[in-house]
């Protein structure tokens, strides 16, 4: 008794301790989301590039809130405003050779995605560009309507 009393009081503290800075934000990857970056690394790997290739959170995040923007007319399905969110994201990873799609859909099936994503102007070769990193973001609007955004880029070792 005395031991796991012991124990309590020793492990309790650092309980505590570790948990009191945590002052970064959370993000949640939805399940599409996930899935639609799966279906881009099989495209990626299928197309002969078999380098790292992760789901990098903090471009989810960014990707995530263009995306909401788009789901909600503050900014027009293109990529004109990524300025900010691209500034975001190399403030914290660093990173270059920036690139990114962005689309509106009624499916939520991540292969169909892929398959509207290829539609895209000059998406094969963005798509197959020399990066690291992704960022997939989906939202929806009120009607159903899908708006995905994709971002990509390199971050060295």
């Amino acid at each position: 008794m005395k031991i796991k009393s012991l124990l309590i009081l020793i492990i309790l503290p650092l309980l505590f301790y570790s948990c009191d800075d945590d002052t970064g934000g959370f993000t949640q990857i939805k399940g599409e989301e996930r899935l639609v970056y799966l279906a881009i690394k099989a495209y990626r790997t299928t197309n002969g590039k078999t380098g790292p290739f992760v789901h990098q959170f903090l471009m989810v995040t960014e990707a995530q809130i263009y995306s909401y923007k788009m789901a909600n007319d503050v900014q027009a399905i293109n990529t004109d405003g990524l300025g900010e969110h691209w500034d975001n994201v190399i403030s914290k990873l660093g990173g270059y050779n920036e690139h990114a799609l962005v689309m509106s859909s009624q499916t939520n099936d991540a292969d169909a995605i892929l398959v509207g994503l290829l539609q895209l102007p000059n998406a094969e070769t963005i798509l197959l560009e020399d990066v690291t990193q992704c960022g997939v973001g989906i939202e929806y609007d009120s009607a159903g309507t899908n708006y995905i955004t994709v971002m990509l880029m390199k971050v060295d070792d």
